[in-house]
């Protein structure tokens, strides 16, 4: 059995959609690779104690080995991996521990590298490149630190880990080599059976709403658009007889980039009476969001730019109907029940969302069949992980 240990080496709860990844990725081992692989997660001694509710599923490796090391520890690290092709403070631990491989490693936060010579292997995990597109959003130290963690990654990682062709034709943009040294893996969301979705009636009670609702379960940063849906939602209110039109969204509210921006999107809502027809949830529970999802008329995410789109993943696995912006990465992913719009254009948008206001689920039974499509893909995500596992491991050895 080959024992994989996730890395989480940084604040999972300011990077939903990551430790999302990771989660779904074990559920999916533990159902259909229980005798091939064996996760464990790879975390700090000091978790808190909401971190340590959030992970009581999985079994747990705590260590301060990986977490808020000094500079003399990184440097020391990464220059014994740089000169010797490993350092022998994670060799230590790695056969201790019985870790053939360290998956999901999180390069752009707290990059960890183990070196070509390491007894474990190590794939280190990029969602998206976001920096190339964006430069407004990261500072000059930030998008040198990303594409010098990039270089990194290509020499001293056993592989870089993607999860879109979108993203391997932007790795190509930083390194060759890190592009030669790549694999992909797109993600598959598990859904919850039937019985576990949340019922409408204590949904609205909770959230204290009582109308249908489009859903856009999106963090708030800048890149991911939301102002676009408010100035959509205005213009429907203003050219049209429809009054009673909501959008629900949930998500981190902070931006670290962007102090002010959850500010303005506040000052908007009121500035233009928007209060009645969009509510911010704050961050709620998976199962919560999933039950959202399930409800809603629709869901929307307008974002100008994703690695790989969980919500869509989310969705999608579950049958509904998906309102995406027309960015590349929302084209690869091919929802099979999706409307398109150019991410600037609210008048557009208005028109979908007006379109979808009474559009209706695809018939009783089409849960059942979103359950089952959803095991078989999930099954095919996990046998690609394995395989690329073994001939990473099977090459290295």
């Amino acid at each position: 059995m080959i024992k994989i240990g996730f890395l989480i080496n940084y604040n999972h709860f300011k990077w939903l959609g990551g430790i999302y990844v990771i989660k779904h990725l074990i559920y999916g081992i533990n159902k259909h690779l229980k005798k091939k692989i064996q996760p464990v997660l790879i975390v700090n001694k000091d978790l808190s104690r909401e971190a340590i509710n959030d992970l009581k599923k999985f079994d747990l490796i705590k260590t301060n080995l990986f977490h808020n090391q000094s500079l003399f520890d990184k440097l020391h690290n990464k220059l014994s991996v740089i000169f010797f092709g490993r350092s022998s403070n994670y060799e230590s631990f790695f056969l201790k521990e019985k870790i053939n491989l360290v998956s999901h490693i999180n390069v752009f936060s707290n990059n960890i590298i183990f070196g070509k010579k390491s007894v474990a292997k190590s794939l280190s995990f990029i969602a998206d490149f976001q920096h190339l597109y964006f430069k407004e959003n990261f500072s000059v130290r930030k998008r040198i630190m990303r594409n010098l963690n990039t270089f990194l990654c290509a020499y001293f990682s056993s592989k870089i880990l993607l999860i879109s062709n979108d993203a391997k034709k932007d790795l190509k943009k930083i390194s060759n080599a890190a592009y030669n040294n790549s694999v992909i893996s797109k993600f598959i969301f598990q859904i919850p059976t039937k019985k576990e979705i949340i019922n409408l009636s204590i949904i609205k009670k909770k959230y204290k709403f009582n109308m249908p609702f489009f859903y856009v379960p999106n963090q708030y940063w800048v890149h991911k658009n939301h102002f676009i849906i408010l100035k959509a939602i205005k213009y429907i209110k203003e050219k049209s007889n429809l009054k009673k039109i909501l959008v629900l969204s949930s998500g981190l509210s902070t931006d670290y980039r962007n102090p002010n921006h959850f500010l303005k999107i506040k000052n908007f809502i009121s500035e233009n009476n928007l209060e009645n027809n969009y509510k911010y949830l704050g961050v709620v529970p998976f199962k919560n969001v999933l039950s959202l999802i399930y409800h809603s008329t629709a869901v929307i995410n307008p974002s100008k730019f994703e690695g790989r789109s969980s919500t869509v993943e989310q969705a999608n696995s579950m049958g509904k109907k998906i309102i995406l912006s027309n960015i590349n990465i929302h084209k690869e992913q091919k929802p099979e029940n999706a409307d398109y719009f150019d991410p600037n254009n609210y008048k557009q948008l208005s028109k979908i969302l007006l379109n979808n206001c009474k559009y209706k689920n695809k018939g009783k039974n089409y849960y059942k069949n979103a359950q089952q499509k959803n095991n078989d893909d999930m099954k095919i995500y996990c046998n690609n992980y394995l395989r690329i596992v073994k001939n990473l491991i099977k090459k290295n050895n």
